[in-house]
């Protein structure tokens, strides 16, 4: 079936990107280029949240999903999904998207893109410098922008194995500055 006999609300378009060795990493920000290719010039810039989860020990992300502002649908946002190879769009509903969470959309501001400026990989690198975790065997990684109108914070859990939590970092998406919001006993 052709790309034009796609439903997009039942299947999605579904449009393929090459990926250079140099590029084999799908960082969020990448991603995230690659999501606003996807939308009407006036969505690209109401980025509402980034979400994805990863179970292995590289807890490096394969897809990253985006929610974004739409007023024009029935469900006031538009969800594309980008994995290495492939992005589709998701025109009405909230999916749920591996482990990550359903947001209310009516509660999430536009996060600040010009405030987005660590990708998820320094994400990683900033919430592990700040503790030696071991064991771990899964991470999710959330980006939103503040009630507070402050910069958008990355959110960053990891969990176990048996996915027992073990620790939840914020890092500030402009300035990389991270902290501990919660550790298990």
């Amino acid at each position: 079936m052709s790309t034009m006999h796609c439903s997009l609300l039942s299947l999605g378009c579904v449009f393929g990107f090459a990926v250079t060795e140099k590029q084999a990493t799908l960082t969020a920000l990448r991603a995230f280029k690659i999501a606003q290719r996807r939308l009407k010039p006036e969505v690209r810039a109401n980025l509402l949240s980034a979400s994805s989860a990863r179970t292995d020990v590289t807890l490096v992300p394969t897809a990253w999903r985006f929610v974004f502002l739409d007023t024009a649908t029935s469900g006031h946002c538009r969800v594309v999904t980008v994995a290495a190879k492939t992005s589709s769009e998701h025109p009405d509903t909230v999916e749920a998207f591996s482990s990550a969470k359903v947001e209310d959309v009516l509660t999430l501001h536009p996060v600040a893109q010009d405030k987005l400026l660590i990708d998820s990989g320094e994400v990683l690198e900033h919430a592990r410098a700040l503790t030696k975790l071991k064991h771990l065997q899964a991470v999710e990684y959330r980006l939103a922008q503040p009630h507070t109108g402050s910069d958008p914070l990355w959110e960053v859990h990891f969990y176990t194995e048996e996915q027992a939590p073990v620790a939840t970092f914020q890092v500030n998406a402009r300035t990389g500055e991270a902290a501990l919001a919660s550790k298990a006993s």
